[in-house]
């Protein structure tokens, strides 16, 4: 029976593969499948279906203003098609998605493609295919950390991105496929990364971080734990960092609280997370060891682990 079918998942959960695969088992059989792609979807080829795992086909592509019915009858009169197989089918119009419904009435169709975009909002075809589709079918993938990936997080130089152009082709190198929590987490180390990066120049500019100070009694006896009254640039630096301070710091590091060990910590395969971990032990061990902070930023440590954040984005 005809039906319009709606196939969708996260970016990497093999949707071509597995419309290539679709169209293969009805080839098989020996039933005609036209196979159709969006021509805004040229990241491999102009005139073929490419999936990641290295198969592809060829197939007819169309333009937002085509009306895919009338593509479909002039192509089905040389050809009489029995399956029509949309791949990307995200990047349909409203419009076209009503056409797809219309050849449905007589032959399958079957759409794959994304539900949402990088913005966690629904595409234009594809919210018209949950409106209408007969069939709708989730093709599942798991996120880096083992869950069910719902979202897909656009990334540029390491970072996700949650403004900009809609569609903006891509693969691996600019999409991935993330649950819930990894998204927000995501969210958050861009918010982290554009809050705590613009101080590296202000930080590297500094003579002196801040001067000491301590109550003293009239015969000189220190009443109060000497402490350091930082610069201005800095007790903004430490406000905005404060906000992502990462719980017992100590214990995922596993690194003594010695100011020699933490200068010598090599910066090579220091990853985001380590860094941002490392900066939140140094602004806890400043209750207890006073002026540790200012002694890293004025021999340069600190901004070396700034600039060490930033490679990391860059790279």
């Amino acid at each position: 029976m005809a039906k319009l079918y709606y196939k969708f998942g996260v970016m990497g959960s093999s949707k071509t593969a597995s419309a290539l695969m679709c169209r293969f088992n009805y080839l098989q059989k020996g039933i005609s499948v036209l196979l159709l792609k969006p021509k805004i979807d040229n990241r491999d080829s102009s005139d073929e279906v490419v999936a990641r795992i290295g198969i592809s086909a060829p197939c007819t592509t169309f333009s937002e203003s085509e009306n895919l019915q009338v593509l479909f009858d002039e192509q089905n009169a040389q050809n009489k098609f029995k399956v029509v197989i949309v791949d990307e089918c995200q990047f349909c119009t409203k419009k076209q998605i009503d056409q797809l419904r219309e050849i449905a009435e007589n032959v399958p169709v079957l759409c794959y493609g994304l539900k949402t975009n990088f913005k966690g909002e629904l595409f234009e075809g594809s919210k018209r295919l949950l409106e209408i589709a007969d069939s709708i079918q989730e093709i599942k993938s798991v996120c880096q950390c083992g869950k069910k990936a719902i979202m897909n997080g656009r990334f540029v130089k390491g970072l996700m991105v949650t403004d900009g152009q809609e569609i903006e082709i891509g693969g691996d190198e600019k999409y991935r496929g993330l649950c819930w929590s990894c998204f927000k987490k995501e969210q958050e180390k861009t918010r982290v990364y554009e809050k705590i990066i613009k101080h590296l120049n202000v930080l590297k500019e500094l003579d002196s971080a801040g001067n000491w100070s301590g109550d003293t009694s009239a015969d000189n006896i220190i009443m109060q734990t000497p402490h350091v009254i930082y610069e201005d640039d800095v007790k903004t630096f430490i406000e905005d960092f404060k906000e992502f301070q990462i719980k017992s710091p100590d214990k995922i590091l596993l690194i003594d609280d010695n100011i020699d060990t933490l200068r010598k910590i090599t910066m090579k395969d220091k990853d985001f997370d380590y860094m941002m971990c490392l900066i939140s032990f140094v602004l806890k061990l400043e209750k207890d060891k006073p002026g540790i902070l200012k002694t890293l930023i004025e021999d340069g440590t600190m901004i070396k682990w700034l600039k060490q954040i930033k490679k990391c984005v860059d790279e």
